[in-house]
């Protein structure tokens, strides 16, 4: 009976893994990752006027984006969890570090370093110096204005920590 139980986990996960948005480049404006081994895919934002599933991509609209090719993709399920990737001057396909500790709340929001975040309800867990992962950018179209990747990263907050693997992400125009 114990030889089975790695089966039965093994099989558990697979099925999750069917549950994320498919790894797609088209501007499609999905996101979906596995968090402690549980799928979590965007489904939209709760309260009086929810935000949109996922939104995001290039900033080049907004006065803090210095070089126009930074990226911020925020998704939102319905739950109010969330997960928010930052990624400074994406100019092409490629791997991007999350890799740099980011103080949202200390002024570093006009230029922060890369990250990953995931929250929950009271909590923000966040990629630190410690507390890594990576970004790999599949389709980096700054004329359509299109990115998509797939990501991982471990981030914390106090004394816990969150795991994300198999994160994809594919949004069009912010």
């Amino acid at each position: 009976m114990l030889l089975l139980l790695p089966l039965l986990f093994a099989a558990c996960k697979k099925d999750e893994l069917k549950l994320l948005p498919d790894a797609t480049q088209t501007g499609a404006d999905t996101m979906g990752a596995m968090v402690n081994n549980k799928a979590w895919v965007a489904n939209g934002g709760a309260g009086f006027n929810p935000p949109d599933p996922v939104e995001g991509g290039y900033l080049a609209s907004r006065s803090y984006d210095e070089t126009r090719n930074n990226v911020l993709i925020s998704a939102y399920r319905k739950d109010k969890t969330g997960f928010q990737l930052y990624l400074r001057n994406v100019s092409q396909p490629g791997e991007y570090s999350l890799n740099s500790t980011t103080n949202l709340f200390g002024g570093e929001l006009k230029q922060p370093q890369n990250y990953g975040a995931y929250y929950i309800p009271g909590k923000l867990y966040m990629t630190t110096s410690r507390y890594t992962g990576k970004v790999i950018v599949t389709r980096a179209d700054t004329v359509n204005r299109i990115v998509s990747g797939i990501f991982a990263f471990k981030a914390v907050h106090g004394k816990d920590t969150v795991t994300v693997t198999n994160g994809r992400f594919d949004v069009g125009t912010f």
